[in-house]
């Protein structure tokens, strides 16, 4: 009886530890197959960006796939199931600011702001994104 108690305290404790850990749904891989972009990020924990390590850690970047051209997100705030952020292109000459909604754990919906708009290389011509861009977790 003694053995059952001490397990079931055990079992307790561990569940309990592991819902303590804050859930971070800004974190992670996301695409849009459709427009060949994709988001990776994490927004509680900087991250070195592939190609632009010079930089330093940045909480992430959209980029386009088959292409080395990023929009770096060089600053974020998570409220709830909002993110407000920046991001600048890779050569620094554009910026803007935008929205990341998460409406439910495996989609997430980017919302251009003001500034710049994003664009990204397409058969050797600069393609102008769509201001609200929704992504899906992979």
């Amino acid at each position: 009886m003694k053995k059952i108690m001490i397990l079931t305290a055990l079992a307790l404790m561990t569940t309990a530890a592991s819902a303590q850990k804050e859930a971070q749904p800004f974190k992670g891989y996301f695409t849009n197959e459709e427009l060949e972009v994709y988001i990776r990020l994490n927004l509680y924990e900087d991250m070195d960006i592939p190609e632009h390590e010079l930089l330093g850690p940045l909480p992430g970047y959209l980029a386009k796939q088959r292409n080395g051209f990023y929009w770096l997100i060089n600053s974020a705030e998570v409220k709830g199931n909002k993110a407000n952020v920046e991001f600048v292109n890779d050569y620094g000459s554009e910026d803007l600011s935008a929205t990341l909604r998460m409406p439910n754990d495996s989609t997430l919906v980017l919302e251009q702001g003001r500034g710049s708009s994003i664009k990204v290389p397409k058969n050797g011509k600069w393609f102008k994104l769509p201001s609200k861009i929704t992504f899906k977790r992979k």
